[in-house]
């Protein structure tokens, strides 16, 4: 009977283990490209305004519109919860507020301003001490160059910046920052603390990677539709054993093929170029 189990689950053992070295051997560790598109509206508009953080050379602005256009028009993901701002307004200005059209409130800035700098940026009131405070120092160990890591180590790197941004940036819709509904920038620091939407956690996550170590060659920005229909943008980097998304919805970097997402386009690394995703 005991042997006779011990055969049972042995031979049990060995099907899952066929059937998963067949999934894996059917799989695409890296995303597959289709056809150029042209990069996303609120990037290209970003690249327009703020080379430094776009991360592309300003040569390479003119070829932001090349290609067909996603269909996508804002990337709003922000998960659950998302912090709102409230306007200081007397009842007045608040039963005109109702009369005014949404389409045309495109200046509407958060009722305090004070310390509202990108993320990284340094005001001119703040000290050394409040600069670390925003940005803290990545660890030592990031001194050894990229490739000389094993990948564990780089995933290691990776989960510690994913989970340190997703934990310190509070999600909060471009509406609510800045009155448009697409604006792509780093997290914005309102008060001592960092707001933001998908978007400007990627852009966060990819800023600290370089700042790591990490080669612009490796990272690109992708576009997807979450299960719940909204645009969502992320950050991808391409290890060896394939390309993972570092995601402001997820804690751990994330091989792309496990994610239920449907994907739009991804950024060309190191370049204004984008491509749809083939698959």
């Amino acid at each position: 009977m005991f042997n006779t189990r011990n055969i049972v689950i042995g031979i049990a053992g060995a099907a899952a283990l066929m059937v998963g070295a067949s999934a894996q051997a059917g799989s695409m560790p890296f995303m597959p490209r289709g056809n150029g598109m042209s990069a996303p509206m609120g990037f290209a508009e970003l690249c327009r305004r703020d080379v430094e953080t776009c991360g592309l050379p300003s040569g390479q602005l003119a070829l932001m519109g090349l290609g067909a256009p996603s269909g996508l028009t804002s990337t709003s993901s922000v998960g659950a919860a998302p912090h709102r701002f409230e306007a200081a307004q007397s009842p007045a200005e608040a039963e005109d507020a109702r009369l005014i059209s949404v389409a045309t409130i495109q200046a509407w800035t958060p009722a305090t301003t004070e310390g509202f700098v990108p993320a990284g940026a340094i005001s001119a009131d703040q000290s050394a001490t409040d600069a670390s405070a925003v940005e803290p120092a990545p660890p030592a160990a990031i001194a050894e160059t990229w490739a000389a890591r094993g990948e564990r180590e780089q995933l290691k790197l990776l989960n510690l910046v994913n989970q340190s941004v997703n934990r310190e940036v509070k999600k909060t819709s471009d509406l609510d920052l800045y009155g448009q509904p697409e604006y792509w920038s780093l997290p914005r620091l309102v008060d001592g603390k960092l707001y933001g939407d998908c978007e400007d956690y990627a852009l966060e996550k990819r800023r600290q990677l370089i700042a790591a170590g990490v080669p612009e060659s490796a990272l690109s920005l992708a576009v997807a539709v979450t299960a719940r229909g909204e645009g969502h943008a992320v950050l991808m980097i391409s290890l060896k054993s394939g390309d993972w998304v570092l995601d402001n919805l997820t804690p751990w970097a994330t091989p792309w093929e496990d994610l239920n997402y449907h994907w739009i386009e991804r950024q060309v690394p190191g370049t204004a170029l984008w491509t749809s995703a083939a698959v």
